[in-house]
């Protein structure tokens, strides 16, 4: 490792000569220059903007093929590979109006750079202006309306990624090249990343995660942060949310600056603070109150062999558990103390339903560090990119007034990632990208409980992936190899159950231990064809991985997060699968319209059934509380179904945007022995999601970029859930209403001042239970006769953004 940290820091010596990429950037139809259309070369991390007469000019570049990306707002977004000669080198650009505005942007996820139409494998984008027109309450809950999207949540706070019907481990989350591991395969957590750092989102359907590693069956989302300054720019940003229905307060602010000689700095402290939310059945729900702080920062320099970046975080939460337990009045309960070791349940009394406070015997303390390295450099006739970095995940659960300060389940999760890449571009048309990456995870118990023993996985894989483009055709495809080898610690009882990972005299051996290899490969192919200018067809086939996780493998306790007991199973074998995509979309300057169908098989599914004792009942472990038994087993399974989305953007009145969009996701447990357990859990329902879009430019000297947006979203009824042993119920259909509105105000010089969004969701105040809302489970309400806990009634969501600045 030393010495590849000493080559890397020798490559500005191995670089070419500087050069320059000049020219103009014209519309295609009218030949008037647009003015601030960005040209960004990914490769170096460097760009420019077009000026008032539509001409761009970037220095300090390197000699040789390079990729530049154009964008600009309402046009279609452009991927030029060219040869950089020494000097200056003029390239003059022209760009068409788009009908479908800020869909199509540039892809980073696969190769160098591609857009969204060009790729065969399935892929959606979500950008920082889309997430600040929305109300979102959580990192995941922001991109959960994309088609294929939705989410798994625990209260307003806690949400889970799930495409196209899979989650939790089923999916990957990348943050800026880095795998996210934070023991996502817990459905009571968030995902821990600052929502306010995020600049775009890249969803990647299906299989198709060769470049980062196995366990992607559903997907891979990706969340990018904001790339550095232009040279000589210092700038910063403001950003207040407040949200009416729970009191959300959120502020966030960043600085950034890149100087002269390329070197880079940004820091951004990030908070939030929330009550517990409301709605028309359940009033306050009492254990929804969070509050979270964080702190990110990245310094690095930008040369013309590339850039160097080293990024640090710390993500903390305090987050309240759910439980639902209420008494004949429909009041909510909680934890008190009654004596030195004793507790019971008691009222929530008013004034602290509408506070703000932590439950300190019933809530989640959740930390996460994060420290990544990331070079990305000319080396020979392609790029090598290196990434290497280190995560300390620290989740702490507390469950009792009996031992305050003590938490009852503590895992202290530590990662060390590294990914590696040599992207060969533009070679005969060819590009080919190179690599492996791997992780390393060594989990602890530092709690007064033990859910699961501690244990040691080690991953590394190996990849080629290859993509050819033409004019009218592109193919793309690779494979991988991944081994993991997974060390889990014994697990013993003694005879009060109580579980150790230490042998207890006179005790049992629940786990025996498990030291076991799991490896397989995973491939993709797939091709994007133009029938014509307008029609394009899209086919990927794509086979997928995933060792079974620690927790499905060895559990043996009680969950204080999900008020579950969770029995693993050490014969568990890796899941595979095989999907199939197929895609077709017409484009014209008024009209854009996407359509697709997949099919996802999976062997050896794995999931938690409800374990029943020998009368058929519920499985108690503890008569005084409802703790449930679930074990972990397998079968096979099949998903599939289909996603559409229609964008109206007419050229005679191009302020006019009509956006709608289909998602209908469908399964089979193929090793049901009976029809109440013929579907897989936590699957959406069909939805439809139709908005209308006014906008305008400019409105006088100082109103600029208005606009004001209505929606309407349809679930249907879930008829299609798990009913065997009581594990899920048919979820009624909904629908919501929601609005918005917003503008940036501008000085006399045209610099903007503030930008504000307006936005309200659920305008009528639907009392609606979403099929994915884990609260919908808890007990009956013996008040209403309603059973579980229900969703977030109306909400008004105001941001405020403060931009300010100066070039040297």
């Amino acid at each position: 490792m030393v010495r590849f940290l000493l080559f890397i820091c020798l490559i500005p010596g191995l670089a070419s000569a500087q050069a320059i990429l000049s020219g103009h950037i014209t519309d295609k139809t009218t030949r008037e220059p647009l003015i601030g259309a960005t040209v960004y070369i990914p490769s170096s991390q460097k760009g420019g903007a077009a000026d008032s007469t539509g001409r761009y000019r970037i220095t300090g570049l390197t000699a040789g093929s390079i990729r530049v990306q154009v964008q600009l707002v309402g046009y279609r977004n452009m991927i030029r590979t060219i040869q950089l000669g020494d000097g200056e080198t003029t390239l003059d650009l022209t760009l068409e109006p788009e009908a479908a505005q800020l869909q199509e942007v540039v892809v980073t996820g696969l190769t160098t750079g591609q857009t969204v139409k060009d790729s065969p494998v399935p892929i959606m984008t979500y950008n920082k202006i889309q997430w600040l027109q929305t109300a979102s309450t959580n990192l995941v809950d922001a991109v959960g309306k994309l088609p294929g999207m939705s989410q798994i949540t625990t209260g307003v706070g806690l949400s889970k990624p799930v495409i196209r019907g899979l989650g939790f481990n089923r999916v990957i989350t990348v943050h800026d090249g880095v795998r996210q591991e934070d023991n996502q395969w817990g459905e009571e957590h968030a995902l821990q990343i600052d929502e306010y750092s995020i600049d775009r989102y890249e969803i990647i359907k299906g299989s198709g995660s060769l470049l980062y590693g196995s366990d992607g069956l559903g997907g891979v989302m990706s969340v990018i942060s904001a790339r550095p300054p232009e040279p000589g720019v210092m700038r910063g940003q403001v950003l207040s949310n407040y949200q009416s229905n729970n009191g959300m307060i959120g502020l966030s602010g960043v600085v950034e600056g890149t100087n002269q000689s390329g070197l880079f700095g940004r820091i951004r402290v990030s908070t939030k603070s929330a009550g517990n939310y409301r709605n028309r059945y359940d009033g306050r729900v009492y254990g929804s109150a969070y509050r979270e702080f964080d702190i990110n920062g990245t310094v690095g320099i930008t040369r013309k062999w590339g850039y160097s970046q080293l990024y640090i975080s710390n993500w903390h939460q305090d987050i309240n558990i759910v439980t639902g337990e209420r008494d004949r009045n429909g009041r909510f309960l909680k934890l008190v103390q009654v004596s030195a070791d004793s507790e019971a349940l008691a009222p929530v009394p008013d004034a602290e339903l509408r506070s703000r406070p932590i439950e300190l015997a019933n809530y989640q303390n959740l930390n996460h560090f994060k420290t990544s390295w990331n070079t990305f450099a000319k080396v020979g006739g392609g790029n090598l990119s290196a990434i290497i970095s280190y995560s300390q995940n620290r989740r702490q659960e507390f469950a009792s007034t009996l031992t305050p300060g003590q938490p009852a389940l503590y895992f202290y999760l530590q990662n060390v990632f590294y990914d590696l890449k040599y992207y060969l571009a533009g070679r005969n048309g060819w590009d080919i990208t190179l690599g492996g990456n791997g992780l390393y995870q060594y989990n602890q118990n530092r709690g007064l409980e033990v859910l699961y023993p501690g244990y040691r996985s080690f991953d590394n894989g190996v990849f080629a992936f290859a993509q050819k483009k033409t004019e009218w055709l592109t193919i793309n495809g690779g494979v991988r190899v991944d081994v993991r080898r997974m060390r889990i610690n014994q697990l013993y009882a003694d005879a009060e159950g109580v579980f150790s990972e230490s042998p207890i005299q006179g005790g049992q051996t629940r786990f025996g231990g498990l030291d076991k290899v799991y490896s397989n490969p995973t491939a993709s192919l797939g091709a994007t064809y133009l029938l014509s200018s307008r029609w394009t067809v899209k086919a990927n086939l794509a086979r997928g991985f995933r060792a079974p996780a620690t927790s499905e493998l060895s559990a043996n306790g009680e969950h204080a997060g999900t008020f579950r007991y969770e029995i693993g199973s050490p014969d568990l074998r890796s899941e595979t699968s095989w999907q199939g995509d197929l895609g077709v979309q017409y484009e014209s300057p008024d009209l854009t319209v996407m359509a697709s169908l997949f099919q996802n098989r999976i062997n050896n599914y794995t999931y938690s059934e409800k374990v029943l004792d020998r009368f058929g009942r519920d499985s108690i472990v503890d008569p005084a509380r409802p703790i449930l038994t679930y074990r972990y087993v397998q079968g096979n399974a099949v998903l599939y179904g289909a996603e559409t989305q229609v964008t109206v953007n007419p050229r005679s009145a191009r302020w006019f945007h009509f956006t709608t969009s289909y998602s209908l996701v469908r399964s089979r447990n193929l090793s049901a022995k009976n029809d109440s357990a013929r579907y897989l859990p936590f699957l959406p329902p069909p939805r439809l999601i139709s908005q209308i879009r006014l906008t305008k430019a400019e409105a006088g000297s100082r109103w600029r970029n208005l606009y004001v947006m209505a929606e309407l979203e349809h679930n249907w009824r879930q008829n299609q859930a798990l009913l065997a042993f009581g594990t899920e119920t048919p979820t009624p259909a909904y629908t919501l209403v929601n609005l918005g509105a917003g503008s940036d105000i501008a000085s006399n010089t045209g610099r903007t001042l503030l930008s504000l969004y307006l936005t309200v969701q659920n305008l009528f105040d639907v009392a609606y239970q979403s099929h994915q809302n884990r609260l919908k489970y808890f007990g009956v309400n013996e008040a209403t006769g309603r059973a579980g806990v229900f969703n977030m009634g109306r909400n008004v969501s105001l941001k405020a953004v403060i931009p300010f600045g100066k070039r040297s």
